[in-house]
Parts: C-alpha cells; sequence; structure tokens
C-alpha cells in the first residue's frame, strides 16, 4: 500500500494458583440459550481516536506524529457499527485525564439494559500495552480495570476492545512458504470474564497504516459487514487475521528496513458464549 505508516498484559498474574485440596466441581449447563450472548439489549461503542498529539514532558518534548488515515477507521467503524445496533460515541484527540473520566464514568453507570460494551481505541503504542493519549502515555489495564470494578450490571455482558496501535518497534520481515492448497439464580463467576482483547499487531511489533486507514480496521469492518449474519465474532476475527496477515505488506521504497513488511493481529478473550451481532 501507498505510504504505509507505523503506529509506534492483560490479564496477567504474577502468581500461581495453588491448593493442596482438590478444586471444587460446579455443573455447567450446556444448552443452544446459553450459546450465545443475549445481544437484544442496548449496544454501545466508544471510539477513541488520535490524529494528533501535543508537545509534553511526557513525550520527551518530542510531538509524537500526527496519524494520517485515522479518520477513515471511524468513518468505517461508525457506519458499521451504526448499521449493527450501536450507539457509537466518538471522542477525538483525548487528554489522558479525559479517557480516564470518561471510562470511568460510563462504567459506573446502570448498564441493565445494556447488552455489549465495545471499546475502539486509534493511537502510537509501544511495549507492555502503552498507548498513547493526546498529553502521555498510559496502559490499556488502566482502561480494562475501570470495566472490571465498574457497575454490577457488567456482569455476564461481552466487553469488546479493538486496539489499533503498535506494541513495540520491531518489523515484521515474513517468511517465504511454499503450500498446497435459585442457588441457579446465583453465580460466583471470575473478575476478568467475559473480556476480548484484538489487538492490531502481536507484542513488540509495529502495526501499520495508511491514508486509506489501518489495515487491521479496515478489514475488520470489511470482514464483519460481509459475515456478521452467519459467523459469531472470533470466528470472524480468524478472517481478519488471515486477511492481515497475507493480504497486506508494507509499501515504502525509500526505505528497506520498513519497505515489504508484514503484520498479524493478535486476539485474547475470556468470553464465557459466543458474540454474534
Amino acid at each position: 500500500m501507498e505510504g504505509s505508516e507505523p503506529d509506534i498484559n492483560f490479564f496477567n498474574s504474577k502468581t500461581c494458583g495453588h491448593a493442596l485440596t482438590p478444586g471444587r466441581r460446579e455443573p455447567v449447563k450446556y444448552h443452544p440459550e446459553f450459546l450465545y450472548y443475549d445481544m437484544s439489549g442496548e449496544k454501545f461503542l466508544l471510539i477513541f481516536n488520535h490524529y494528533k498529539y501535543l508537545n509534553t514532558r511526557y513525550f520527551g518534548f518530542k510531538q509524537p506524529p500526527t496519524r494520517k488515515g485515522t479518520e477513515q477507521d471511524v468513518k468505517a467503524l461508525k457506519k458499521l457499527f451504526s448499521e449493527l445496533g450501536f450507539k457509537v460515541l466518538t471522542y477525538n484527540d483525548y487528554t489522558h485525564d479525559q479517557i480516564i473520566e470518561t471510562v470511568s464514568r460510563i462504567c459506573q453507570q446502570d448498564h441493565s439494559r445494556t447488552s455489549c460494551l465495545a471499546v475502539a481505541i486509534m493511537t502510537h503504542g509501544e511495549k507492555g500495552g502503552e498507548l498513547f493519549a493526546a498529553d502521555r502515555p498510559y496502559l490499556l489495564k488502566d482502561i480494562t480495570n475501570m470495566f472490571e470494578g465498574g457497575h454490577v450490571s457488567l456482569v455476564n455482558k461481552p466487553k469488546l476492545f479493538f486496539i489499533q496501535a503498535c506494541r513495540g518497534d520491531l518489523v515484521d520481515p515474513g517468511k517465504t512458504v511454499q503450500y498446497d492448497g435459585d442457588e441457579e439464580n446465583t453465580l460466583l463467576v471470575p473478575t476478568h470474564m467475559d473480556f476480548l482483547l484484538a489487538c492490531s499487531t502481536v507484542e513488540d511489533y509495529i502495526s501499520w497504516r495508511d491514508i486509506g486507514g489501518s489495515w487491521f480496521f479496515q478489514e475488520l469492518c470489511s470482514i464483519i459487514k460481509t459475515y456478521h449474519q452467519d459467523m459469531d465474532l472470533l470466528h470472524m476475527l480468524t478472517l481478519v487475521t488471515r486477511n492481515v496477515a497475507l493480504g497486506h505488506s508494507s509499501n515504502v521504497p525509500r526505505d528497506a528496513k520498513l519497505d515489504k513488511k508484514k503484520q498479524i493481529p493478535e486476539t485474547r478473550f475470556t468470553l464465557t458464549k459466543l458474540v454474534k451481532f
């Protein structure tokens, strides 16, 4: 693609769970009605889009470059998710404090009538889940932690995160290969349950974007638009991963270190049901 640009431990635990006595086994129901999340309620997509940044001490007084093409991702996401019945809220070039205040307020609201919350973040990023607000870096877990500690009405509802950002500074040169074509009403649940995190690239690697938008979000919107009536989200994300990995290469002919490089998205989830839009 012409003019490609890079966008410079989720649920990790440092302790190992070990018990001397056998763990408790509880019956798990298998029934068609428990296979999919109920998506009949209100659905929200929060878009945190970053095009330009401030020159602050948190960036070493070096203003991060503008993210040309990001407006195309916003346009595609708004169109797609609106058609899927989501209320789309867009926040452009928010500072760290504005992001935290916005997410905190939304997480503390009563979501009894909500069936799904989705968050899309487009920005620069670095290793360790670090993302750039307009004025300073912050950690992705700062956002996910607020959803984990949010209103009780968020429990058992899918919380989806789509991240377009670099996760390091390595580039993927790719490889050349040859191939042939009662008590039932109460339930103790884990804190980290019902999350999905889809990142545009794997840890340590850069993520690509051009004037037409990012490879990841453009493929995501195209795949969901085409297959949402037939496939659940995890199946569609597999197709997104395939299309990004096999269908794109960077186009930076003036810089051999960045030219003809590859990218592969990564999805992690703790969903207990399937998401079907």
